[in-house]
This record gives C-alpha cells, structure tokens and sequence, in this order.
C-alpha cells in the first residue's frame, strides 16, 4: 500500500503486508519543508518503523545538493540510534548526489555504513534488496 497514487493496488489504506510512504507528499509538507531539508517528520516515521516488530526492512533514499539537508545522514542516524543495530530491521539506503556535493556522498555513505546501513547504488538496487528482504529471496 501506498500514499501515492498508482492505480486501485495502493489504494487499501495501508491493510496490505508491504507499505510505501511518500513523505515527501502533501500529506506531510503542507505548511512545513520537504524532509530532505528538515528531517524531522521522517525521523518520526522511522522511529516508529524500527520499533515495530512487523517491519521486516525499511528502504530510504537521501538526496544530497545545494538546498537539501547540511547532513542527512547524520540527522537520519538521531533516529536509528534509539533503537539498537541487533533489535531493528535492516535499513537500506541510496544516496543520490556525488563527492561534489555540499554534503558529499561518500562522508554520507560513510556515516551511514558505520551504522549498519547497507547503501545501494541506486534506488533500484535499493528497492531490489528490500524486496529480496521481506519476500525471502536468496
């Protein structure tokens, strides 16, 4: 299930087994910035995410350049640390910017790595762990 709208498979309200959350949609900034600016609804979602026993992973993307966060990898851990490395879901992460970003992408994958986040290449490669993940593929 999702909030963003993709046909009638998404349009369960949030009963299916594997759920997508766009908190970049309205829903969540109307009045307030995007997450990749100010983190702080998104580190309210992913505490709730790592806390609940049902999650079997939690996929994440963070978006580096000028206007984005000063350091979201670093915002994103204050959350991941509230719940220990052997008692949360495995966290997966793409990091889409390069070195010559602001926030530069290999201190981000830096950061995220010695935190026990796996970082994909792209989304999609993400996205392909995550599901491998909770559908159990070797």
């Amino acid at each position: 299930s999702s909030n963003v709208t993709l046909g009638p498979e998404t349009s369960d309200g949030g009963a299916a087994i594997h759920r997508f959350i766009d908190l970049g949609a309205d829903e969540y900034t109307v009045g307030r910035p995007h997450p990749m600016i100010d983190p702080h609804v998104r580190n309210l979602e992913l505490q709730k995410s790592l806390r609940d026993p049902a999650v079997a992973a939690i996929l994440l993307d963070i978006v580096l350049g000028y206007g984005a966060h000063a350091d979201p990898a670093a915002a994103m851990l204050e959350s991941i640390a509230t719940v220990p490395a052997k008692r949360r879901p495995p966290i997966i992460a793409s990091v889409c910017g390069t070195d010559a970003d602001p926030q530069n992408r290999s201190a981000q994958v830096s950061i995220l790595r010695q935190h026990d986040v796996a970082v994909a290449q792209s989304n999609a490669e993400a996205a392909q762990w995550a599901l491998q993940l909770v559908s159990g593929i070797q």
